[in-house]
C-alpha cells in the first residue's frame, strides 16, 4: 500500500539474506526487474531524498533495519522492450531540456519535485516548454535548488499514475533519453507506468 498523508511509512525488520546491494539507482532497478523484492541502495537521489547522500555502514543481514517501500517506474522507448526506472527518466539534453521525471523529487542537488515521494503511486513530471533561453534556464536551475522554481509560464508539472512524452498529439522530434542517471539512446515516445510497492529499500536504524 503506498504512503497515506499523516502515516507512519514503512516498517522496522530485520535485513534480509536476499538482499541485494546496489551501488547506484540503475543497478537497483536491474536487480529489481529480475525480481528482487530487497536493496541496500549505497547512492543516488532516492537517498537524497531521505535526507541522506550515501548510505553509510556496511550490510548485515539479520541486523534490524527500516523497511521502506517504493514505487518503480516501468519505461518503454518508442517500440523497445519496457525497462525499469526506480528515480528519474530526463528526456532531452541539459541545453534543450524536455520532460524530467522523477520518483522522489530529486534530480542530483535539484530539488525538481517538492510534492514527491518515492512511494505516493505517483510519477513527477517537469515539463520543459518550447526553447528556454539560456538566461532562464540558469535562473531555473538556482531556485530548484531550493525548490522554489514553480509556479512558472514556461515550466508544467503533472502528477499521475502514468505519463507520456510528447503530452501534444503533433508529437516531436527523438531526444536523448537519460534513465537512473545512463543514458539511453534517443526516443521520439517515452511512456511511463508507475508499479506501486515494488520494492522494499532497506536502510540502517540509525539513519531511518
Amino acid at each position: 500500500m503506498t504512503i497515506e498523508k499523516g502515516a507512519a511509512w514503512g516498517a522496522v525488520g530485520v535485513t534480509p539474506h536476499e538482499c541485494v546491494v546496489a551501488k547506484d539507482e540503475a543497478a537497483t532497478a536491474s536487480a529489481v526487474q529480475h525480481g528482487a523484492t530487497h536493496v541496500w541502495l549505497e547512492s543516488g537521489d532516492i537517498l537524497r531524498a531521505l535526507g541522506l547522500t550515501v548510505a553509510t555502514g556496511a550490510l548485515k543481514v539479520g541486523e534490524p533495519c527500516r523497511l521502506l517501500p517504493c514505487d518503480v517506474l516501468i519505461v518503454q522507448l518508442d517500440d523497445a522492450a519496457p525497462v525499469f526506472a526506480v528515480s528519474s527518466v530526463v528526456i532531452g539534453s541539459w541545453r534543450k531540456p524536455q520532460m524530467w521525471v522523477t520518483t522522489g523529487g530529486f534530480l542530483g542537488a535539484l530539488n525538481v519535485a517538492p510534492r514527491a515521494h518515492v512511494n505516493d503511486g505517483l510519477i513527477d513530471a517537469l515539463e520543459f516548454a518550447g526553447t528556454i533561453p539560456l538566461r532562464q534556464l540558469l535562473l531555473m536551475r538556482r531556485r530548484m535548488r531550493h525548490g522554489d522554481h514553480l509556479p512558472h509560464p514556461l515550466l508544467t508539472m503533472h502528477r499521475a499514475a502514468q505519463g507520456k512524452w510528447p503530452t501534444s498529439p503533433h508529437g516531436a522530434k527523438s531526444s536523448a533519453v537519460i534513465i537512473d542517471g545512463k543514458q539511453r539512446g534517443r526516443a521520439a515516445q517515452v511512456t511511463i507506468k508507475v508499479r506501486p510497492d515494488a520494492f522494499l529499500l532497506c536502510v540502517p536504524m540509525h539513519e531511518a
